[in-house]
């Protein structure tokens, strides 16, 4: 704004030159020169007020018309300023060249006739910033719906790739085996009760399963449902050597969780920890609100990864919870895997607590209006 006004000045200077229909003077010159210089040291408070009163173009009428008188008051004042700054400046000096005074008259048409001009270019220069804050800020915000998206294609694609694990780690032949076995040896026992309900967990399981395959988030309510149902058929298959404890604070039932969040902490549990038990195997899951997150532990006291000579925490089912976490909630998530040197396991996952997919947790919020 500033450079366009000095060339508006030494264009309009040139013409007069080269017209030369009438005498140049010095002090209408000078005020010409004080009109742009005016406008080159007021660029800055001009954007300042595009700034602070943005003209935002997705607002109602009733905004855009309180924003518009706004500028149109600010706009005045400055004609106004221009006016006095210039008959206190040029006085003197008009008197001298033409032997004439500017009184209140000249003043006054000084100001209506540059009032318009000075009104519409202050506008244009508040309507061009605007603009480009909007054109930036859209911008932005494609770029960021770009990202939403192709997070949204890497949770997918993890999520199929947990429901497969998850399956396979359902149907694999030996855990098959092992369920069809302990199956046969209830109803040989003539225990018909815990044959069928071993029967009914691993139905129930694979129907919820499958029930929720197109979900990438479930309340916690459901999750447990899932893990219950795998534990159900764990718990019929060790009889009384695996007890199940739950300590789950109501207020968390609602959370949304990253779906299959559990049963691989609780499977890693089994498979890693209390299988080498022969007695007394005990699997706890608790849940906390701390503030705006959720806590979930599941702890486990049997020998743990490291003592069965496999790196602690790096199985495949952990570390695909901790990239589901990182990619579902960014930094916000943590996973803690700790196993005392006394033996048992306890995994700490902390992440955001959200009851609705509409609450933003790994994104910076964009928003079209300027702020």
């Amino acid at each position: 704004m500033g450079g366009l006004s000095i060339i508006s000045y030494i264009q309009h200077t040139l013409v007069w030159l080269v017209e030369g229909k009438s005498k140049m003077y010095i002090a209408s010159s000078g005020q010409w020169l004080i009109t742009y210089l005016m406008w080159l040291a007021f660029t800055p408070v001009i954007l300042y007020a595009a700034y602070r009163f943005p003209i935002r173009l997705m607002e109602n009428k009733a905004s855009w018309g309180k924003t518009i008188v706004i500028h149109v008051l600010i706009a005045s004042l400055y004609a106004l300023l221009i006016a006095v700054v210039s008959y206190g400046c040029l006085l003197h000096l008009y008197f001298y060249e033409t032997g004439q005074w500017i009184g209140p008259v000249n003043i006054l048409y000084w100001f209506f006739y540059s009032y318009s001009l000075s009104v519409i270019t202050y506008l244009l220069v508040v309507v061009g910033y605007s603009i480009i804050v909007y054109t930036y800020q859209f911008q932005a915000l494609k770029e960021q719906n770009l990202t939403y998206e192709l997070n949204n294609e890497q949770l997918k694609t993890q999520l199929t790739s947990a429901q497969l694990q998850s399956l396979k780690m359902q149907l694999n032949p030996h855990f098959l085996f092992n369920t069809h076995h302990a199956i046969v040896s209830l109803m040989l026992q003539n225990d018909t009760r815990k044959a069928i309900d071993m029967v009914t967990a691993l139905s129930d399981l694979l129907r919820g399963v499958l029930a929720h395959q197109d979900t990438n988030f479930l309340a916690l309510r459901d999750e447990l449902n899932l893990t219950q149902q795998y534990l159900a058929i764990q718990q019929i298959r060790f009889q009384d050597r695996l007890r199940i404890e739950y300590d789950i604070d109501p207020v968390t039932e609602n959370c949304l969780v990253p779906q299959l969040l559990l049963q691989p902490l609780v499977e890693n549990a089994i498979t890693h920890g209390i299988s080498g038990l022969t007695t007394d195997a005990l699997i706890r899951i608790k849940t906390r609100k701390r503030s705006g997150d959720i806590q979930i532990t599941v702890f486990d006291n049997g020998v743990g990864q490291r003592r069965n000579g496999k790196g602690g925490g790096s199985g495949l089912g952990l570390n695909n919870t901790r990239l589901r976490l990182q990619q579902a909630y960014g930094k916000a998530a943590h996973f803690e895997f700790d196993q005392p040197t006394g033996g048992s396991t306890t995994v700490l996952l902390t992440f955001p607590y959200q009851t609705s997919l509409l609450t933003p947790v790994n994104h910076a919020h964009l928003s079209l209006n300027h702020h």
